[in-house]
Parts: structure tokens; sequence; C-alpha cells
């Protein structure tokens, strides 16, 4: 897990600066928490080893897990989950690049489009489109794979 943080500290530190913080109190259990708000517990990441994070902003949660086609709707209930494959060195760059863009945003709504079931047939795979409020308002619509962020 110490190549992890590493990375996230890379990738993350310049953005938040003083308000990222590491807590690998959960480490012997293969956990670690990237928060991005000083401690306030609105924008934090849970790492669950290098094949599944929780992504939580605004009361909202990114759900990312290479056994997604294993999880079943209870697990992903009112989360967003992305759904296409990655390896885990991917990982940590598709966080970092949702969280640059959700960073100084405020949610507004959330649509949810099913577009098909994971091979068990215990989920839906869904397209998100979240809306948010920029402070630089007029920046292009972000997408990643089946999450689309349009800023107002």
């Amino acid at each position: 897990m110490d190549e992890l943080k590493t990375i996230y500290e890379r990738l993350l530190r310049p953005v938040f600066g003083g308000e990222f913080h590491i807590d690998d109190s959960g480490e012997p259990q293969n956990w670690v928490a990237v928060t991005l708000d000083g401690g306030r517990g609105d924008f934090y990441v849970s790492l669950y080893g290098t094949g599944c994070a929780h992504l939580y902003w605004c009361n909202q949660c990114f759900l990312f897990d290479q056994h997604r086609n294993d999880l079943v709707s209870s697990d992903t209930y009112d989360e967003i989950v992305y759904e296409a494959g990655f390896g885990p060195e991917e990982l940590p760059r598709l966080i970092a690049g949702l969280i640059v863009q959700l960073k100084d945003c405020v949610y507004l709504s959330k649509k949810e489009t099913v577009t098909g079931t994971i091979p068990s047939g215990y989920d839906d795979i869904k397209d998100y489109a979240i809306r948010l409020k920029a402070w630089d308002a007029g920046r292009p619509v972000y997408r990643l794979t089946n999450i689309t962020l349009e800023f107002v």
C-alpha cells in the first residue's frame, strides 16, 4: 500500500495542499482513506487495495471496482458506478482526474439511465449524467466512460 499512497500523494497533494491527508490506520485491513477537505468528511477516497475505491463527494459515492460484475444491486444502490474495466495502475489516474473535475463544485442533480444488465442479471448497468455548479461555469463537459459531468 505504500506505493499506492505515494501515487495518490503525488497526484493530489499539489491540488489540495494542506487539505490533503492520508489516514492509513486501516492499512492492516488493506484499507486507506485519502482526505481532500482537511477532515471535514465531505470529500475523500476510501482505497480498498489496488482494485477498488469509493470516492465520496457532496453526499455522492463514485464506486470503482475491478470486480464490478460480482456486485449486486444492494452493493451499488444509489451509487455512481464506473462500468469500464481498469487495471490497478490505471485506477489512481482515473480517480485523480475525476477529483480534479469535482473540486470546487457543488452537486446539483443526477440522472441515471439503465443501459443493460451485468452478466449475473443481479444489477443494472447505468449511464450517469451529473450536473454541478462550478465556480468557473462554462467548463466543457467531462466524460469518464459512463459518467458525464455537466458544469453550470
